[in-house]
C-alpha cells in the first residue's frame, strides 16, 4: 500500500515538473483566446487569458495546490458598444494584450439587439454573462471574487444600468467608457430630441427612457461599487454634463466615483487608443484596476 501511495506521488511530482518546464519554454505574454463560450442560449463570450495559463489551470486539476483561490487573476468583463443596435464580442481594440499584459483575464461578451430584444433584454444578458463568469471562470485561471465591469459606448450605458439595478452582485468596480445616456430625460432635454441611435433604442417613450436610465436607480439606491468614469470631447459640454452628474449622483449615494476628463479624445480614440504605452486613459484605467482589485 505504501508503496502504491509513492507511486502516486511519484508520478504526480513528474507531471508537476513537466507542467513546469513546459511553462518556462511558453511566452510569459500574449493571450490565448478560448473562442465562442455559450453563457446563455446562443450568446458566447470569449475569454482572454495570458499564454501560461492553460499549463497552470492543468496543474491546478492535479488538486496539488489550493482552491482557495490564491494565484487566481481579476477578471474584467467587457461589453462592446454599437449604439445598442449592432456590434460583437470581437469589437476589443487591443484590450485583451494590454490587459493580459497586467495580469488581467478579459471576458468579452455578446448581447442581443435591439429591435430583437430591448434595453431589458440587453441588460439581463449582460447580468447572465456576469453569473456565468461567477460560476465558471475558476477554470480559466480567474477570480470570481474579484470582477469588474467595463463597456464602451453602448455597453458602457448597460454596465452602469445593471450596476445601478443591483443585477450583477457584488462587482469590484465599474468602467463606463463614454456615454451619455446615463439620463436619457436630460439628454433629450439639452439635445432637443433624441436622434440616432438614441430613438432607434429608447423610442420614444419618456417613460422608458425613465426605466432605462441609471439615475433612475440611483437616485433610490445605495451600496453602489466603486465608478471610473470616461468621457471624451465628443459633443463637448454635453457629455461631460452628464457624466458628471451621474457621478455627482453616484457620489451622493456614498459610493467611491472618479471622472477621467478625455476632452482630447474623440468618442472613437478614447476607446482604441487603450493599451497604448504613455495614454493617459489607460493610465487612470490601471490605476483603478489596482486599487479596486487588490
Amino acid at each position: 500500500m505504501p508503496y502504491a501511495i509513492n507511486r502516486r506521488l511519484v508520478l504526480k511530482l513528474a507531471v508537476m515538473g513537466f507542467l513546469a518546464l513546459l511553462a518556462l519554454v511558453m511566452p510569459a505574454s500574449g493571450a490565448m483566446l478560448h473562442d465562442g463560450v455559450v453563457y446563455s442560449g446562443r450568446l458566447q463570450l470569449d475569454i482572454h487569458t495570458p499564454a501560461e495559463e492553460p499549463v497552470r489551470a492543468s496543474i491546478l486539476q492535479l488538486n496539488l495546490f489550493s482552491s482557495s483561490g490564491g494565484g487566481l487573476k481579476p477578471v474584467v468583463i467587457y461589453a462592446h458598444g454599437g449604439g445598442w443596435v449592432k456590434g460583437d464580442r470581437k469589437r476589443v481594440y487591443s484590450l485583451p494584450k494590454w490587459l493580459n499584459s497586467k495580469g488581467y483575464l478579459l471576458v468579452a461578451i455578446d448581447y442581443r439587439k435591439v429591435p430583437t430584444t430591448t434595453i431589458d433584454g440587453q441588460a439581463r444578458d449582460l447580468a447572465d454573462a456576469v453569473s456565468w463568469v461567477r460560476t465558471n471562470i475558476r477554470r480559466y485561471g480567474g477570480d470570481p471574487n474579484r470582477i469588474v465591469l467595463m463597456g464602451h459606448s453602448a455597453g458602457a450605458h448597460l454596465v452602469a444600468l445593471t450596476a445601478a439595478r443591483g443585477m450583477v452582485g457584488q462587482v469590484r468596480g465599474v468602467i463606463p467608457n463614454d456615454v451619455q445616456a446615463y439620463d436619457m430625460v436630460a439628454y433629450a432635454g439639452m439635445r432637443g430630441s433624441l436622434g440616432y441611435p438614441y430613438l432607434d433604442a429608447f423610442g420614444s417613450d419618456p417613460d422608458n427612457w425613465v426605466r432605462w436610465s441609471p439615475v433612475t436607480y440611483a437616485r433610490q439606491g445605495s451600496g453602489f461599487p466603486p465608478h471610473l468614469f470616461l468621457h471624451s470631447g465628443s459633443d463637448g459640454a454635453r457629455r461631460r454634463a452628464l457624466t458628471k452628474g451621474y457621478a455627482n449622483l453616484l457620489r451622493s449615494r456614498g459610493a467611491r466615483v472618479e471622472v477621467f476628463d478625455g476632452s482630447r479624445y474623440t468618442h472613437g480614440s478614447i476607446a482604441n487608443r487603450l493599451g497604448r504605452p504613455g495614454d493617459a486613459a489607460t493610465a487612470a484605467i490601471e490605476r483603478f484596476l489596482e486599487r479596486v482589485t487588490r
